[in-house]
């Protein structure tokens, strides 16, 4: 979606229900509103995700100058506008391609920058073979993990699945 333009259009700060900016989202684009729901990537159970840059808030903007905004707030998943006294909150240009800036820099974002695992931690591998052996992080990169481990009386590097592994 391109943000910047020279469109006059204001755009709206919407605030949802809680975990439910992704159905708020799909409602208004629905609906014919240009939407933007910044994301970036996080480690949830067990695996890297997307999720919301600001859990329970997203930007709109209508899609015509007569388009009404009275809407929005009985639209499934959301609370309603953010409101400053009786006007609702926008989002100026410059601010909003900063935030746009960090969500692409935040959704690119190398495994390891984000990962539960940094190098040097101790692991516990909590399923497969080697399941209650630990070991010492060794190298993160593309959701695994190298683990350096003492077997038969020998060190080696063995790589696993992050979601095998637990910070011990």
């Amino acid at each position: 979606m391109d943000l910047k333009d020279d469109d006059k259009r204001p755009w709206y700060v919407c605030h949802t229900k809680p975990k439910q900016e992704f159905r708020a989202a799909e409602n208004l684009d629905r609906q014919g509103y240009q939407i933007w729901l910044p994301q970036m990537r996080a480690w949830q159970r067990k695996k890297s995700v997307l999720i919301p840059m600001f859990p329970r808030y997203m930007f709109l903007r209508p899609a015509h100058e007569q388009h009404s905004i009275a809407p929005v707030r009985s639209t499934l998943g959301v609370f309603g506008l953010v409101r400053f006294g009786t006007e609702p909150a926008t989002i100026r240009d410059p601010t909003l391609q900063s935030l746009r800036t960090l969500e692409e820099q935040l959704r690119a974002a190398e495994f390891a920058s984000f990962s539960p695992f940094k190098q040097g931690d101790q692991v516990l591998i909590v399923d497969g073979p080697f399941k209650g052996l630990e070991g010492i992080v060794s190298k993160v990169a593309e959701e695994r993990v190298s683990v350096l481990m003492t077997l038969l009386g020998r060190e080696r590097s063995l790589d696993f699945p992050a979601a095998l592994l637990k910070v011990s």
